[in-house]
């Protein structure tokens, strides 16, 4: 069993070169319904299922370390192939896709919390509404709506766990549903011309220079510079209690990658490499923490989840219909609200790393009313209760 830092990373790492290799090795008809990052997933949570590794302080210290400083770093790399003026031109249609995507997940816990209500715990109406505020603002609203209500740890307990494997899981299916893009695209009806035209101005610039050691060390020493500096300001500027440190990181990098696109730091090659490389070991640490056999300890909690996740779902494709969006620009609202900036820029450089700055700009939307939709889930429970 895997109990040190290093030992815990290094198996990370392993895991995400090992099953990439196979992919790009042996081209398996598996690899087509589930990329090796949707595999990595799965198996990192099946290795500690199965007590590979313990969660001791010293590989939460470590996971913490390397994750927190990979996701800017990754961002910042992405962020170089971004024009910052194109965003604009998303518009309303990319606002009014995310605000539905957090009115349905809203909708979805009203809905369910008084269908299940019989079999949850009394103190449901409270942590379901905490539990809406992370998943339509992230951890940081969730913390922010827990001290509010006054929820107890222990009152907790079942909702936690159902927040942390139904998201795992809900990360996992709107991944793996990159190859279904297609058969979506058809039912929701979507007019990619717009969409296209915009993306397509993220790509209009000098192609990047050759590969080669010293660009590759460039970009992956610039990058965890880059990552030190914003964690530092992200702490600093947090503590004015607007937003917090993580937030704040990943605005900062993601801005730094913006102001240097337009400079020979956006031709340099090397960029694409290395963030995906970061991408790969961020999912794999994702799931490092989660347990499969977790399914049997609150069955009602999970199943009240997962019905949830798909009432928003349903929702969120009627709505995304109803706006001729793509599969792509729906998935990203939804784990925009369901997990938080980190995932959505994941699951936007797993479709797509042009619609990161996308999934960037919806996830910090949610992270500025997820409280508000807390506290307002709560009185609706109440009121209802």
């Amino acid at each position: 069993m895997i109990t040190g830092g290093f030992d815990f990373i290094a198996m990370m790492f392993g895991l995400c070169g090992v099953l990439v290799w196979v992919e790009r090795r042996f081209k398996w008809r598996l690899f087509k319904w589930f990329p090796s990052i949707v595999l990595i997933m799965f198996a990192s949570m099946a290795l500690y299922t199965a007590g590979m590794w313990e969660m001791t302080d010293e590989v939460r210290a470590a996971r913490a370390t390397v994750r927190d400083n990979l996701i800017p770093a990754m961002l910042f790399l992405m962020s170089l192939r971004f024009n910052l003026v194109v965003i604009r031109k998303l518009g309303v249609r990319l606002i009014t896709l995310c605000l539905a995507s957090t009115l349905s997940i809203m909708f979805a816990f009203v809905l369910v919390h008084q269908l299940m209500n019989p079999f949850l715990g009394d103190e449901t109406p409270l942590t379901f509404a905490t539990m809406s505020a992370g998943w339509t603002g992230g951890t940081q609203n969730f913390v922010a709506v827990k001290e509010a209500l006054g929820v107890t740890d222990a009152a907790m307990t079942y909702t936690l766990l159902m927040g942390a494997l139904c998201y795992s899981v809900w990360l996992v299916i709107i991944i793996a549903l990159k190859p279904f893009k297609k058969k979506f695209d058809s039912f929701l009806r979507s007019e990619d011309k717009w969409l296209n035209e915009v993306l397509g101005k993220l790509k209009d610039v000098e192609n990047a220079t050759k590969v080669e050691m010293p660009t590759l060390l460039l970009m992956l020493g610039l990058s965890l510079v880059v990552a030190s500096v914003s964690n530092h300001s992200g702490i600093f500027l947090s503590s004015s209690g607007i937003l917090n440190p993580m937030i704040w990181a990943i605005i900062i990098s993601s801005v730094f990658g913006m102001l240097a696109a337009p400079t020979w730091l956006g031709r340099v090659g090397g960029s694409d490499e290395i963030s995906g490389i970061m991408l790969y070991v961020i999912v794999a640490l994702i799931g490092a923490e989660v347990s499969l056999g977790a399914i049997t300890e609150a069955p009602m909690y999970i199943l009240s989840g997962f019905m949830i996740l798909a009432v928003h779902a349903l929702l969120l494709l009627l709505v995304a219909r109803l706006l001729k969006m793509n599969l792509y620009l729906a998935g990203i609202a939804s784990i925009a609200n369901i997990g938080s900036a980190p995932s959505a820029a994941v699951v936007g450089a797993a479709y797509g790393r042009d619609l990161v700055p996308v999934a960037i700009i919806m996830a910090l939307i949610g992270s500025m009313i997820g409280s508000f939709v807390g506290l307002a889930v709560s009185e609706i429970l109440l009121w209802l209760a």
